[in-house]
């Protein structure tokens, strides 16, 4: 018997922030570049008979750069996942290639609004068939809930500080929007065998920020399905002050 899955997205402006610069690619959609986030979470359930792609964008770069940047990702993702053509070349170099593509995507949109500030990050989340991959550029995350015990998949691309430096947001190392020719890209990738019971998060740093491990952990524990967990979610990183945008996919693997 196929292995079900059950998803949720939600996606907030957030307390301070007078626009969104988050994206999303879920159920084969993405939002606008301009956009209040989702008023309630967008579900998903289906059989993992298929391949699956999920994935968070975090914009950057002001001046409204940062929500076409993270858009202009996403689409990319929505329109080359769509055709599904590619799936079943080697899937590490697959989903390489196809981060590195949401980087041109992004590249090739600031050179089409002139402008040298603009980027994304990204985190993206692929079920194929017994397996679970995740890829990302910058400190969007994913995480995996096994056995009560959260682990993060991901690796945050940030400039390492000093224990004595102050206490400021590091710089990020790599994302998307930067040319070939300046810096090559690595995204990181990790992968492992998908467990019935296993939950992952894919998330913004809007949500990471106002959160600790430990939070996350309790929330996803305490909760009976993705939908509540992902508003659950959102609502505790507000109550903490909800400084930034914030985007939550969580899937269920039952």
């Amino acid at each position: 018997m196929a292995m079900l899955l059950e998803a949720a997205c939600g996606c907030d402006k957030g307390r301070i922030r007078k626009n969104n610069e988050d994206n999303f690619f879920f159920a084969g959609a993405c939002l606008p570049a301009e956009n209040d986030g989702l008023a309630k979470p967008a579900v998903l359930r289906q059989a993992l008979k298929q391949d699956l792609c999920l994935a968070v964008f975090d914009g950057m770069g002001g001046e409204n750069f940062g929500e076409i940047a993270a858009c202009a990702a996403a689409e990319r993702l929505r329109d080359t996942v769509g055709g599904r053509a590619r799936f079943f070349e080697p899937y590490v170099d697959y989903v390489t290639e196809l981060i590195l593509n949401l980087n041109d995507a992004v590249v090739e949109k600031a050179v089409e609004l002139r402008t040298e500030h603009m980027g994304a990050t990204v985190a993206a989340l692929f079920f194929h068939r017994d397996v679970a991959y995740v890829s990302n550029l910058g400190d969007s995350r994913a995480y995996r809930l096994r056995d009560g015990a959260l682990e993060q998949l991901t690796e945050d691309h940030v400039e390492r500080r000093a224990a004595s430096a102050p206490r400021k947001k590091s710089p990020l190392t790599q994302h998307l929007g930067i040319p070939s020719e300046v810096l090559r890209m690595e995204p990181y990738m990790a992968k492992g065998a998908i467990e019935r019971g296993d939950q992952y998060l894919l998330c913004s740093d809007g949500l990471t920020d106002m959160l600790e491990d430990a939070e996350i952990q309790a929330i996803m524990r305490q909760t009976g399905h993705a939908a509540e967990c992902v508003q659950r979610l959102i609502q505790a990183a507000l109550e903490n002050g909800g400084r930034d945008n914030v985007t939550a996919i969580v899937c269920r693997i039952l």
